[in-house]
């Protein structure tokens, strides 16, 4: 019979169910008739055809060509042929005749849908054309039956189309040889019968009776693991398979379902979701249809739909036309789901249901099993915890506790200690102790004593014993290098019947604790230190402060009575020239105690700039030459007076690494310089030689290497240094710039050199009393210098002066492009609304500058007013702002005015003031401008003592053209005013206008 390799190919389209007692005429679904032959048709030999039933099928071998086939005219057939095929057509039983050489075929209506597509061309047809792939298999057989002389046993699976299905069939049967009156074997009868339902039946039920069912506590493993090995077993019945749990361990009564097994679908696939609540109506997958199951309360069967893309399909390797839900449940209590994909070769009929309902039964009984047997477990442990939970409270609290436990003999030998007590003293245990000498080695050498001692006390009777000791493990503190960990030990006898028989230890490690109790005291001394040194900072700042103070108030004072007292001596010329003289000297003195004391204001601020980490770095093109120069220019005067030389020298490798213009923050590099030219003459000035000099240079590697070897360089303060962010000039090649700063003083010791850079602290105590200055400078200079990426050092040897080196980071430039209005860095002013004064009345006399002075404090008022006066200025006083508004109503600026209105020039506003402030005037100002009620562009300067940048730039944002921060001389303010005056600057202004 034909075998499955061989009707995969050749599939046809006959119909049938597989049964074996239903039978198929041609297309039509019908049981089969078989009339009788009429009885009065004559008998003839050679029409024995005649008395075939009268069949489609009969007439269809009737209609075949037979006398030109190798078996020639039916009437011509011998006696054995006809005899085979008439009980070939007759038999009710599948059957074929294989006869002659060729194998022509001749079979029943029962074979049929055995056939395939080769009926019915089949009939008639040599075996080779008839079956073209198979033949070679049924000769095989027809060769072994001819061989054997007697009936082959034949059994296989076929795969027959039914209802426009291509089934999975299995039959048996067997081939007889049929002799001829020749003797040889001439033909082959084939006879099968169907054994599929059975078969499937005995496969099925063998993968069912393969899932054990788990029993007793020592079962091990989870569903998936009794049920999906069996099914990956009949992967023909089980082409795919999903198998979903209610996770009940991590939150019990709850719907969230976990998937546990998976056959032929891929991880991570839009059907096998790894975890999902039932009650969440927006989860994917085949949430909604474990809902339909559980709504149904049993198996629902749904058809498959384009979800099951991508599924990797078992057994034959062909997609399931529908998929089963089975909810796996017992006593009304849901385990879980089973998603199975159908037999894609097999009808979705009563024994495909009956497969599911078992398949069902069978898991939610190993489901039932397992939740029964391991609640069943988990009341046994609990009952078992229950029972020994009096006899292990105790030592499972001791085991667990906080603190180490050791019970110990009276010998000192360790009978029992806890996890913790190891733990401290990183005793492993392994060696027991067994004497007390022993036992004391977990202790440093220097408590032995101590513990032996408590130990004695405790044998000796004492209830209890408290002591501190060190172990030889190592605390590792939050700072600092590692010490021995300290322990608190607690100890009491075990009495029985009033004798010592053990005793019990108990330890705290308290090393943190000792640790933050010596760091408090540390603490405490530096704090005391720090008020100490700031008192004496205060008391130093007080003092300098006072003594320039003093000198102001007796110079005045010496200015003040001059005129009473060259009036009582009787006015001359040569008494009136000598008062000039004295109070020139007065006033000298008064702005040399002036400068003194705004030093030290500045170092304060800078001080507090960089104590709270706001003090900035703003990089910009530097000539370093220029630099150096501008600073002992600044000192000249000073040098002159003290008769110190001083001098500045440009190392060769400046030129030999092509230094010109750099990049790096003048303002902060000439602060550094200013202290140390400070200082120098500080320590010069009363010295038999007197001479300062300033080298500067510039490398570009290793710049230690370009001072002297002997420098003592001050450590470098990181958290200082890395608080602010350190200028980052454009990308180029690095470059250092070298600065050393010699004078001829009076020195320094190595011990004072070691303090010179610390807060506060000078290098002696009698430095301040004999030389002033309040500690900040070199200290500021150090925190500046880390800041600008280097480092600063010093080298002196007393009587033999000292030399200040720094370096600092900086980047090559270009220099930059010329600015026509370079010295005007404030913000532009706005542009005139109108201009109806000509070009040459708005340009101003710089020598007879109308000035209005907006100042609410009447010793600054007068003293301003009388001294721009006596340099030419005509001016005008407003005592705030809403005063100034006012007088600007009554200028020649006011939109109403007559050509005799007061002429102004330029507005000197002040800041704090009552009424309304400084910046809220300016912004009327500009307010006023900006809508015609004034006709020009009017000057205003901003004189104040806030003099932080952010202070500034707000200034300048509210309108002002110009801030100078008091103190300042009256020049320099002159000087401002000039240029704000400028034709120059005012032609350029009127140019740019609309």
């Amino acid at each position: 019979m034909p075998s499955a390799e061989g009707l995969e190919t050749d599939r046809g389209g006959a119909k049938g169910d597989g049964d074996s007692d239903r039978r198929y005429h041609g297309d039509r679904r019908k049981p089969q008739s078989f009339p009788l032959r009429p009885q009065a048709i004559p008998f003839s030999p050679t029409r024995w055809f005649d008395y075939l039933p009268d069949t489609d099928h009969v007439k269809l071998f009737l209609s075949g060509d037979w006398p030109a086939s190798p078996l020639g005219p039916l009437e011509s057939w011998d006696q054995i042929l006809r005899f085979s095929v008439v009980r070939v057509l007759t038999d009710s039983q599948p059957a074929c005749l294989f006869w002659g050489d060729k194998k022509i075929a001749i079979y029943n209506d029962a074979y049929a849908p055995l056939a395939g597509k080769a009926h019915p061309a089949l009939m008639g047809s040599p075996l080779t054309s008839g079956f073209p792939t198979m033949w070679e298999r049924i000769l095989s057989f027809c060769d072994a039956a001819e061989q054997r002389g007697s009936a082959i046993d034949m059994k296989d699976q076929v795969a027959i189309e039914r209802d426009g299905l291509v089934q999975e069939t299995y039959f048996t049967g067997n081939l007889i040889p049929i002799r001829g009156d020749s003797g040889r074997v001439e033909g082959f009868h084939n006879s099968t019968h169907e054994i599929t339902r059975q078969l499937l039946s005995d496969r099925r039920a063998s993968m069912l009776s393969s899932m054990d069912i788990p029993s007793g506590f020592d079962h091990h493993g989870n569903l998936a693991s009794y049920v999906m090995p069996s099914l990956e077993t009949n992967n023909l019945d089980i082409p795919m398979a999903l198998l979903y749990e209610i996770d009940e361990h991590t939150v019990p009564d709850t719907s969230l379902v976990v998937l546990c097994g998976q056959i032929g679908v891929p991880p991570g696939h839009q059907i096998a979701l790894e975890n999902a609540d039932l009650h969440d109506y927006n989860s994917g997958g085949l949430v909604s249809v474990l809902r339909q199951a559980i709504a149904r309360g049993g198996a629902i069967t749904l058809p498959v739909d384009e979800k099951f893309m991508g599924v990797q399909w078992q057994g034959f390797g062909e997609p399931s036309r529908s998929f089963s839900i089975l909810p796996l449940s017992s006593a009304g209590r849901l385990f879980g789901f089973l998603v199975i994909g159908a037999n894609p070769r097999r009808p979705i009929d009563g024994d495909h249901h009956q497969f599911m309902r078992e398949l069902a039964s069978k898991v939610s009984s190993i489901a039932a099993t397992i939740i029964t047997v391991e609640e069943a477990k988990r009341r046994n442990e609990h009952l078992e915890k229950q029972i020994a939970n009096n006899e292990k409270q105790i030592r499972f609290m001791a085991q667990n506790a906080s603190v180490g436990m050791l019970h110990s003999s009276i010998d000192g030998a360790m009978l029992w200690a806890n996890e913790q007590y190891h733990k401290l003293t990183e005793y492993d245990g392994q060696n027991i102790p067994l004497s007390r000498s022993s036992h004391l080695e977990i202790y440093v050498d220097e408590d032995h004593a101590k513990a032996e001692e408590a130990w004695k006390r405790l044998i000796g009777g004492a209830p209890n014993v408290s002591t501190e000791l060190h172990l030889n493990k190592l605390f590792t503190p939050p700072s600092g290098d590692p010490e021995p960990s300290c322990i608190l030990s607690h100890s009491f006898p075990y009495l029985e019947n009033g004798k010592v028989k053990s005793v019990m230890t108990c330890m705290s490690d308290i090393s943190a604790l000792k640790w933050a109790e010596r760091t408090e005291a540390r603490k405490a001394t530096a704090a005391a230190d720090a008020k100490r040194q700031q008192e004496e900072f205060i008391d130093m700042v007080s003092h300098e402060m006072r003594n320039p103070l003093s000198a102001i108030y007796t110079s005045a004072d010496t200015i003040t009575h001059s005129l009473a007292e060259a009036q009582g001596k009787g006015i001359t010329e040569e008494r009136l020239l000598e008062t000039l003289r004295s109070n020139a000297d007065c006033a000298r003195t008064i702005m040399s105690a002036a400068k003194l004391q705004k030093r030290i204001i500045d170092d304060v601020l800078t001080l507090s700039k960089l104590e709270y980490q706001i003090l900035s770095i703003s990089p910009q093109p530097m000539q370093l030459p220029d630099v150096v120069d501008s600073m002992l220019k600044m000192f000249e005067s000073d040098m002159l007076a003290h008769h110190i030389h001083a001098s500045a020298v440009a190392e060769p490798s400046l030129k030999a690494n092509n230094v010109d213009w750099v990049v790096c923050d003048p303002a902060r590099l000439s602060q550094i310089l200013v202290n140390f030219l400070t200082n120098g003459i500080k320590f010069t000035k009363a010295e038999s030689k007197r001479e300062i000099t300033v080298r500067y240079g510039a490398v570009t590697s290793e710049p230690r290497k370009a001072f002297p070897a002997a420098v003592h360089w001050a450590p470098i303060d990181e958290q200082a240094a890395s608080a602010t962010t350190p200028q980052e000039p454009s990308d180029g090649p690095p470059l250092y710039l070298t600065l050393t700063v010699k004078d001829t003083g009076v020195g320094m010791t190595p011990a004072e050199m070691q303090r010179l850079f610390s807060r506060f602290v000078q290098a002696n105590a009698k430095t301040s009393i004999k030389y002033g200055g309040s500690g900040l400078g070199l200290f500021i200079s150090k925190q500046l210098t880390e800041k600008l990426g280097g480092e600063i050092g010093v080298l002196s040897e007393p009587s033999e002066g000292s030399l200040f080196a720094f370096y600092v980071k900086a980047q090559y430039t270009e220099p930059p492009a010329a600015d026509p209005s370079i010295h005007d860095f404030q913000k532009a002013p706005s542009p005139l609304r109108t201009m109806s004064t000509p070009i040459a009345k708005a340009l101003h006399d710089l020598n007879r500058m109308h000035v209005l002075i907006v100042e609410d404090n009447q010793l600054i008022q007068t003293v301003f007013a009388q001294r721009l006066a006596k340099e030419g200025c005509v001016v005008e006083v407003a005592n705030h702002g809403l005063d100034a508004l006012q007088r600007l109503r009554e200028t020649n600026l006011w939109h109403e005015s007559t050509s005799v209105g007061k002429h102004l020039d330029i507005i000197l506003m002040d800041w704090e003031m009552p009424i309304m402030d400084g910046l809220t005037c300016i912004r009327e100002i500009r307010e006023l401008e900006k809508v015609g009620k004034l006709t020009t562009h009017i000057e205003i300067i901003t004189t104040t003592a806030n003099a932080r940048e952010e202070q500034i730039q707000k200034a300048l944002a509210a309108g002002a053209d110009a801030v100078i921060s008091k103190p300042y001389l009256i020049g320099d303010l002159l000087k401002l005013m000039r240029e704000r005056l400028s034709p120059a600057l005012r032609l350029k202004r009127m140019s740019s206008s609309p």
